[in-house]
């Protein structure tokens, strides 16, 4: 079927209902999705000759080779349905939110005394969160300056009250009281200093700043301040004063002239290099509270404005968001208004009014957001103008320099760290087009190299782990596992000598086509544990990890939460880089075959597959251009043999750091670039975050046991 007639096939059975779109490219993936009304419709006004598309919207449709449809039963469920799905599967031309691991919140839980701390996601339990921010040190700077004027807690310890004057402290991860309490930073619930509504109080006053309400906080304080001075306690009223005062200090830098006293946002943006940068003023009691800045991918976007690209930052934004105010204020229309505020009002429970004034004070404080966004947008101008211009250039020379044949739109690198052998770790970095994206990067800490230094083995372990499942899903995807039945008995009797009529587990059988190419049994030991048995692959298969398939759709097919093995001592780094991890002891259940095994080898380990820790990997599901390793030629042979073992044709390169030599398979001779050379200075970019992150990750692991012991030191230690 030609790619015409079976466009044409699609666009004769889209149905008149509402639903969301997927408009899929040539390789599967999909690129654009969207919602509409009438699917028929919105879908064939795609194809129609005289319709004015953008630039953007004809570029999508030269790459359009298929278009799925889901339909549902109303305009809300097909919102709701598209806005999940691009957050799943982050189309190329949909506008997305960058996904910034620095937005945090403000948690206040719900006990006897609450406790404030910094998160990074929202939980279902009880708390109330405020946020989201985009800078977790602004929030810090906050916590300091609040601390200074409402002592409230923010430790970790459960403290619970059991009659006046007297709590319970539990959960003790610190020393307590601690110093806050000794500098008047914190009431100390915990050895019963204030009582819960004392503390209830200190609190509310907090939860009442952060929100804009702080009259009535003033009005408090000066009320007590007055009853010290009446009572001539003027040492209680003088530090009273000089909490009204800090507290003076901080609103002068929130009035604006807003008469109107309902509590309302003002966005406004501005689009630049394929980027739409916001600027958002949380206005509540007439006072600019916060302001907070993001940044939305808009690719092949142009406009100043854009309505798509608007209605994409209210739909994003207001899912997360916990404060949501009376009405929203934006610069002009954005698409399905009336959708979005149902969104809103069916995510928060709250009625919003999204509204686009043209005149008076509501416009200046439009006007005020867009100035905001730009100066914003121009701080950030280095980082885009970087992507965007100079290393697409780059990547584009560094693909003619290396001869290859497609585009380096993804480019990995790889990189090892340890401290003497220890605490061996390895690092995963991703360039798209050049520029890092931070999300996908991935770090792994090694299993089969413990207290000795072993780059090589290390680096194969690292490359097996993250690239055998590339192999699974593309170069064995024609082999399929299914249940033995009499016909496979023979193959599995002849080539492990076992009598299938009195074994007391499953056996399943791999198949390439209708040839047997290895075996796995199951044994359920109960409802809980579950253990594999008899694996084998045929001689001429092995190498290519057959055996790693094997256990994968096996635990896959039987639905097992967790799997144990019991295996010689010479396959515990096999079973390691399959996903297994060393355990001391099995199941009661699997105490028998552990007998019969160390009778039968000299020595065994016992391991353990977790399938929560396996889910699929966004990273990990995709393949790249090329793939750099941190080192000469030594390292660039171990990649050469996982690629070649896993049969996968993915460019390798190493980059030697002594003369910055850059070193191919299966060539002598290294290639040297000048050090002005735009392509090696992407290649050093890729290399040094690599080794950056690698770097970080073992300081990490290595900082860990430090915290741990000095959290289990006596108090008054000097450590």
């Amino acid at each position: 079927m030609t790619e015409k007639t079976k466009l044409q096939k699609i666009l004769g059975d889209l149905p008149k209902s509402p639903g969301v779109y997927k408009m899929i490219d040539k390789e599967g993936r999909v690129i654009y999705i969207g919602k509409a009304k009438d699917l028929s419709q919105r879908v064939k006004q795609y194809f129609k000759k005289d319709y004015q598309h953008s630039t953007r919207t004809r570029k999508l449709m030269e790459t359009v080779d298929d278009i799925e449809t889901i339909a549902v039963d109303s305009d809300l469920e097909a919102i709701i349905l598209e806005h999940n799905l691009i957050k799943q599967l982050q189309p190329k031309y949909n506008v997305i939110m960058k996904d910034d691991k620095n937005y945090v919140y403000i948690k206040i839980t719900r006990e006897d005394f609450p406790r404030i701390q910094l998160v990074r996601k929202i939980e279902k339990d009880n708390a109330k969160y405020i946020g989201p921010k985009t800078a977790a040190h602004k929030v810090k700077e906050t916590f300091k300056i609040l601390k200074k004027i409402f002592p409230f807690r923010h430790c970790s310890l459960d403290i619970q009250q059991t009659a006046p004057k007297q709590v319970i402290v539990t959960h003790k991860t610190i020393k307590y009281p601690c110093l806050d309490y000794y500098i008047k930073r914190c009431a100390a619930p915990c050895i019963a200093k204030c009582s819960i509504q004392e503390y209830q109080e200190i609190i509310k006053n907090v939860e009442d700043f952060l929100e804009g309400k702080s009259d009535h906080i003033l009005n408090d304080l000066k009320q007590k301040m007055q009853d010290f001075a009446n009572k001539k306690e003027f040492e209680k009223a003088l530090k009273i004063r000089d909490k009204i005062k800090k507290i003076e200090s901080i609103l002068e830098t929130q009035k604006v002239q807003d008469p109107n006293q309902t509590d309302k946002d003002i966005i406004n943006y501005c689009i630049t290099q394929h980027k739409a940068y916001f600027n958002l003023f949380q206005i509540r009691d007439g006072k600019l509270i916060d302001q907070e800045n993001f940044i939305l991918s808009a690719h092949e976007i142009q406009d100043e404005h854009d309505s798509e690209v608007l209605s994409a930052f209210l739909k994003q934004y207001y899912e997360i968001a916990t404060d949501i105010p009376k009405e929203i204020y934006i610069p002009h229309e954005a698409q399905e208004i009336n959708e979005i505020e149902m969104l809103i009002a069916n995510q928060t429970e709250k009625k919003v009014n999204i509204i686009v004034p043209k005149i008076g004070v509501k416009n200046k404080l439009l006007e005020m957001s867009l100035n905001n966004a730009r100066i914003y947008a121009d701080r950030n101008k280095p980082s885009w103008k970087e992507e965007s211009e100079s290393t697409e250039k780059a990547c584009e020379k560094l693909q003619h320099i290396l001869n290859i044949e497609k585009p380096l739109k993804r480019i990995e690198c790889y990189d090892i760290s340890h401290l003497s052998g220890t605490d061996t770790v390895g690092s995963m970095i991703v360039f798209e087009n050049g520029a890092p994206k931070n999300n996908l990067y991935r770090k792994f800490k090694i299993r089969t190299v413990n207290n000795k230094p072993d780059d090589f083995k290390s680096m194969e372990e690292v490359l097996t782990r993250r690239f055998s499942k590339i192999a699974l899903k593309y170069t064995h995807k024609d082999y399929h596992l299914k249940k033995a039945t009499k016909k496979e008995n023979e193959f599995i009797e002849t080539n492990n000598k076992v009598d299938l009529k009195t074994v007391d587990r499953t056996f399943f059988v791999l198949k390439k086509e209708k040839e047997n190419i290895g075996f796995i049994a199951v044994k359920i030991h109960s409802e809980k544990v579950a253990e594999l048995r008899n694996i084998w692959v045929k001689k001429e298969e092995r190498g290519a990890k057959i055996g790693y398939k094997l256990i994968q759709d096996v635990i896959k097919k039987n639905k097992l939460k967790r799997t144990y093995i019991i295996c010689e001592n010479k396959l515990r780094d096999y079973y390691l880089m399959a996903g297994f991890e060393e355990i001391q002891k099995v199941p009661e259940e699997m105490l028998t075959r552990e007998k019969y095994l160390q009778n039968k080898y000299k020595s065994v380990c016992y391991m353990a597959y977790d399938s929560r820790k396996h889910s699929e990997d966004e990273s990990f599901s995709k393949i790249p251009d090329l793939v750099i390793i941190d080192g000469g030629k030594g390292q660039l042979s171990i990649a050469h043999e996982v690629f070649k073992k896993l049969k996968l044709q993915i460019f390798h390169i190493s980059l030697a750091k002594r003369i910055e030599e850059i070193f191919l398979p299966e060539n002598s001779i290294p290639i040297l670039l000048p050090h002005t050379d735009e392509a090696l200075k992407l290649l050093q970019r890729a290399r040094d975050e690599a080794h950056r992150f690698a770097i970080s990750f073992n300081k990490q692991l290595r900082g860990n046991p430090i915290k741990k012991a000095r959290s289990n030191l006596p108090k008054g230690s000097l450590f």
